[in-house]
């Protein structure tokens, strides 16, 4: 006999459906409101079908990276020289940005910034100066040990370490003595790790090359002697002790400011421009990097002016620097740090990274007792934001988050095999 339902009472429910069913597309429309990149990363480790749908998908993770920026953790500071730390293993720095973003902390919290794994090396710590940082990687270098580390402070197991180029392969044949700078690291956004370049630049009176390390072949490969215009500059050190970056071209600049040499790291290719005349002004500090959008830019601040020049084709279908805004900070300085703006009196550039200028205040008179007050500003929206303070006499390298090795590539059935297991676990916050 069927059985009779009573109209008063309500019809039973419906069994919800279990989350694992989601459809990845329906997946991945959620996932593109999470709030950052380290919730993303928290929620796509969850479980082997989801990390397959995020790191199997190009075209999501270019649509994710358009919609949340990637994020700053903090800042690395170049490590003490040996007269402010005397006989004390010397270890670069990290201060990391108050966020309120709570898997932005806890990525922080998780991760080695303090550099542990190389402090707990066989044999006693040693000293390590950081010489550049780039795609969440940093590379840093030992002269007692004649070694350089590439490693990922976000993941404790991603170090790797390779002998320094020999002097002798680096010295030239004319009798000049030969200068090497600070090596830059060159890696992809889009793919793990295990392959990676360091360019060092050499150069001696009047000729640069470039000298490279590859991980795939765990080798240092000697380029060519260049010519290159020579310097009004008499010392020997007649290049500035730092490298930039920006999109696959490395930037040096002349000490007397009237050349800027670039090497194409595609092609290896060297070429020599003359500064533009408002970056020959003394007082002008500038740095090369890209815009939100990938185009190369130069950003540089005079006093509280701050400006940005992109690279184009002129009239004569020439490239070159052109100038497309500048702008006083004065009264947004103002608004930020309020009275304490009459500390200082003048902006350092010290990274343009992904759109955004991270800057310190500073005061002409080098006053080293003064602290700095660090700030980030936004190229498209010319947002200032403070981030810290803190003394500043050394380099200062911004550690952005960027998108984990193990969520980029298809996996296909994403076995837990040797490694895998190790990038999930490592992200996992």
């Amino acid at each position: 006999m069927a059985s009779v339902t009573d109209p008063s009472q309500p019809p039973p429910a419906k069994s919800p459906s279990p989350i694992h069913s989601l459809g990845e597309d329906l997946l991945l429309d959620i996932f593109l409101r999470l709030p950052s990149l380290a919730a993303l990363i928290r929620a796509a480790l969850t479980c082997r079908a989801w990390r397959r749908a995020v790191a199997s998908s190009p075209a999501f993770r270019r649509h994710f990276r358009g919609l949340h920026g990637a994020p700053l953790l903090g800042l690395f500071f170049e490590t003490p020289s040996i007269g402010q730390a005397p006989a004390i293993p010397a270890f670069p720095s990290f201060v990391p940005v108050r966020r309120s973003d709570r898997d932005l902390a806890a990525a922080v919290r998780g991760g080695d910034f303090f550099l542990t794994s190389l402090q707990e090396r066989p044999g006693g710590p040693h000293g390590w100066d950081i010489v550049d940082c780039r795609g969440g990687y940093i590379l840093l270098r030992n002269d007692e040990e004649e070694m350089m580390a590439v490693l990922n402070p976000l993941a404790r197991r991603s170090e790797r370490l390779f002998e320094l180029a020999h002097e002798d392969t680096l010295k030239g044949r004319r009798g000049f003595p030969v200068v090497c700078y600070k090596a830059s690291l060159l890696c992809s956004d889009e793919g793990p790790m295990s392959s990676f370049r360091v360019v060092l630049l050499a150069h001696d009176k009047s000729r640069v090359r470039a000298t490279f390390f590859s991980s795939d072949t765990n080798e240092w490969s000697v380029l060519p002697w260049v010519s290159v215009p020579a310097s009004s500059n008499r010392e020997k050190f007649w290049l500035l002790d730092s490298s930039m970056q920006s999109k696959g071209f490395l930037y040096w600049i002349y000490v007397d400011r009237r050349y800027m040499i670039t090497l194409n790291t595609v092609t290896m290719e060297f070429s020599v421009d003359e500064l533009p005349q408002l970056l020959k002004n003394e007082h002008c500090s500038f740095v090369v990097g890209e815009t939100d959008t990938g185009a190369r830019c130069i950003v540089y601040a005079i006093d509280f002016c701050v400006g940005l020049l992109l690279r184009g084709t002129g009239s004569a279908m020439v490239e070159r620097w052109n100038l497309q805004w500048a702008a006083r900070l004065d009264t947004q300085l103002g608004q930020v740090l309020g009275e304490l703006i009459n500390d200082y009196d003048e902006l350092q550039i010290l990274a343009v990274k992904d759109g955004f200028a991270y800057l310190a205040t500073s005061e002409k008179s080098n006053d080293t007792q003064t602290h700095s007050w660090f700030l980030s500003f936004c190229l498209q929206t010319m947002e200032l934001e403070k981030l810290f303070q803190s003394t500043y006499h050394t380099g200062v390298y911004p550690y952005v988050m960027t998108w984990p090795s193990s969520l980029v590539g298809n996996y296909g059935s994403f076995a837990l095999e040797d490694g895998t297991q190790n990038a999930i676990t490592d992200h996992q916050m």
